[in-house]
C-alpha cells in the first residue's frame, strides 16, 4: 500500500531532519556544509528517511489506532476480533470490513438488552428499532391490545432498512474503492449469532 500523507502533529519537514542530521557530523574543511556538498546530499537522504518514519508513526497514532479508520493495520485488528467470519466473509470493501470490525467490537461486552443490539447494528451502519410483546393478561393489559399468548414474551422483532448504502469518503477510503455500493444485509447473520438461545428473533425490512 503506498504511503499516504496526513496532517502531522508537528510542522517538521524532511529539511528539518536533514539539518538535525548535519549537526551530528564533525566540523572542519573536510565536512563542508555547502548545500551542493556530498555531506549535504547524504543528510538530505537521511532527512527523507527520518521524515518518512515520522509520518508513519503519526499515521499509526492518528489513524491506524482507530478501528473505524484503520487500513494498514486493518488485518491485525480483524485477527484480534476473529474476522473475517461467516457474517463478514473475505472480499469485502475496506469500508465494509471496518463496519464489520466495529460491530464485533460493539458486540464483545455481551448483553441482551434492546440498546445492546441497537448499538451492534449501528456499528454495522444500520439504524434499527426493536419490537417486543407482552402476554395479554385480563385486568392488566390495556383494552384494545392484541391477544398475545405467553410464548410471545420470548419473541422480538428487529425493524431495519433492507439495504445500507456505503459511500466513498475522500481522505479515508483507499484509492480504488467504489464511490458508493449497496450491501446485502449482514445484520441478520450478526444478530442471530448474538441472540439468546431461548428467544425467537424476527426481522422486518423496509425500503
Amino acid at each position: 500500500m503506498p504511503v499516504q500523507h496526513f496532517p502531522t502533529f508537528s510542522s517538521l519537514s524532511s529539511g528539518d531532519f536533514a539539518q538535525a542530521a548535519l549537526q551530528h557530523f564533525p566540523r572542519g574543511r573536510a565536512w563542508s556544509r555547502r548545500p551542493d556538498s556530498t555531506l549535504a546530499a547524504i543528510c538530505a537522504g537521511i532527512g527523507d528517511c527520518i521524515a518518512a518514519v515520522h509520518e508513519q508513526f503519526v499515521l499509526f497514532l492518528d489513524r491506524e489506532s482507530d478501528p473505524a479508520q484503520a487500513q494498514q493495520l486493518l488485518a491485525d485488528w480483524e485477527a484480534d476480533f476473529g474476522l473475517p467470519d461467516s457474517c463478514a466473509p473475505s472480499g469485502q470493501t475496506v469500508a465494509e470490513r471496518q463496519a464489520a470490525l466495529l460491530s464485533k467490537i460493539a458486540a464483545s461486552p455481551g448483553g441482551q438488552s434492546a440498546s445492546y443490539f441497537v448499538s451492534v447494528a449501528a456499528a454495522l451502519g444500520y439504524a434499527i428499532t426493536i419490537t417486543t410483546w407482552d402476554a395479554f393478561t385480563f385486568g392488566k393489559t390495556p383494552f384494545g391490545s392484541p391477544l398475545v399468548q405467553m410464548s410471545w414474551r420470548f419473541a422480538w422483532r428487529v425493524n431495519a432498512p433492507a439495504v445500507v448504502v456505503s459511500r466513498f469518503t475522500f481522505g479515508r477510503s483507499p484509492f480504488g474503492e467504489p464511490f458508493w455500493s449497496l450491501s446485502a444485509t449482514a445484520l441478520a447473520c450478526r444478530l442471530r449469532k448474538l441472540a439468546p438461545a431461548y428467544g425467537v428473533l424476527q426481522f422486518s425490512y423496509s425500503d
